[in-house]
C-alpha cells in the first residue's frame, strides 16, 4: 500500500510550474493549436491526478487544432509538489485550480472562452472550482459519480469495509485505499485496459487515506446542490456501459442544473473510461462550437 514517490520531470519536459499561494509548486502543461486558438480547455482532475502524456488522444481531441488545453497536475498527484494519498482538506486541491486559472493570461479575455471538463470524480472538482471561478463559459461533465454502482473489480468487499473502519478509527491518515481497483477482474475491456496502464503510472496516487477518502465523498455528494447553482452552460455525457457510475445520479445533476443551456447525451457502448469521450467527440465538439459562437439555447432540451 505504498504509492510512488513523486517523479521529476525530464530537462525537456514540456509544461512549466507554478508556485501557488502556500508555496507549493505545482506542474502546468500547455497545449497550444499551431493557429490562433478559439478557447481554453481546462481538464480538471480528481484526487489520483493525471498523465498529460498518456491522455494526449483526449487533449488533441479536446483542441481539435483550434482550441487551447491546459493540463494542471493537482498538488499531491502527478509532478506537483504535496503529500501522496492523504489530502485532508481538499479546500487547497481546489483552490489551485481557481488560482491557475484566474491567473492565466487569458482568463479576462472576453473574445476567448474558459470551459471546464471533468470526467469522473473531476466532475466534482470542476463544478466547485466553476462555483469560485465567478466566470465560466461551460463545463463539460462525462459519467459524474454522484450515485454509484456496485463493479466487481473497483468496489470494495465486505473484508474492504472491515479493514478501512478499522484504519478509520486508528490511523485515518495512512493510505490504505486503492482507488485503481483490480484490472484482472473488471469485465468491460476498455476500462480493463485503462485500469492496467493506471495501476503502473508513477504520476498518478493508487492509495488514499481514510480521511482523504471521507473529503472527497462530502464534495461528491455535493454535486446536485452545486448543480442547482450553476448558471452557465452543460454538456453531460453518460456512457451507456458505465459500470461506476449510476445513470440515475446523471440525472439528477442534470435535473438540478440552474442554466436551461444544457444538453444530456447517452453515449452508445460508452465505458466509464475515455471511451466515452472518444466515442462522443462529434457532440463535444459540436457542442463546444456553440459554446464558442455564443448561441444561447442552441443545445436546449
Amino acid at each position: 500500500m505504498r504509492n510512488y514517490d513523486r517523479p521529476v520531470p525530464a530537462d525537456n519536459e514540456a509544461g512549466a510550474f507554478v508556485t501557488v499561494g502556500d508555496g507549493t509548486k505545482i506542474f502546468v502543461y500547455e497545449y497550444v493549436p499551431a493557429v490562433n486558438f478559439k478557447n481554453t480547455i481546462y481538464i480538471i482532475s480528481g484526487i489520483t491526478g493525471i498523465n498529460h502524456k498518456s491522455e494526449s488522444d483526449i487533449i488533441e481531441l479536446l483542441g481539435n487544432n483550434e482550441n487551447r488545453v491546459i493540463v494542471i497536475h493537482p498538488r499531491g498527484t502527478g509532478y506537483s509538489e504535496g503529500k501522496r494519498g492523504d489530502n485532508s482538506d481538499l479546500s487547497a486541491f481546489i483552490k489551485d485550480y481557481t488560482e491557475i486559472i484566474k491567473r492565466d493570461t487569458f482568463f479576462r479575455d472576453s473574445t476567448r472562452k474558459i470551459i471546464l471538463f471533468g470526467h469522473s470524480m473531476s466532475c466534482a472538482i470542476a463544478l466547485r472550482a466553476a462555483d469560485e471561478l465567478h466566470r465560466t463559459d461551460g463545463v463539460i461533465l462525462v459519467n459524474p459519480p454522484f450515485r454509484l454502482k456496485t463493479a466487481k473489480g473497483m468496489s470494495p468487499r465486505f473484508r474492504d469495509y472491515l479493514k478501512y473502519a478499522g484504519y478509520y478509527i486508528f490511523a485515518p491518515d495512512v493510505p490504505v485505499v486503492n482507488m485503481a481497483g483490480d484490472p484482472s477482474i473488471l469485465t468491460n475491456e476498455a476500462d480493463r485496459l485503462e485500469s492496467e496502464l493506471r495501476n503502473n503510472d508513477p504520476l498518478l496516487v493508487k492509495y488514499f487515506s481514510m480521511r482523504c477518502m471521507m473529503e472527497s465523498k462530502k464534495v461528491m455528494d455535493a454535486m446536485v446542490e452545486n448543480a442547482r447553482q450553476a448558471d452557465y452552460p452543460l454538456l453531460l455525457l453518460y456512457g451507456e456501459n458505465d459500470m461506476i457510475a449510476d445513470k440515475a445520479g446523471c440525472d439528477e445533476i442534470y435535473t438540478a442544473w440552474k442554466n436551461q443551456n444544457k444538453k444530456y447525451e447517452t453515449i452508445s457502448g460508452g465505458s466509464h473510461g475515455k471511451s466515452t469521450v472518444i466515442k462522443g467527440s462529434d457532440i463535444i465538439l459540436k457542442w463546444m462550437d456553440g459554446i464558442i459562437a455564443g448561441c444561447p439555447g442552441k443545445f436546449k432540451q
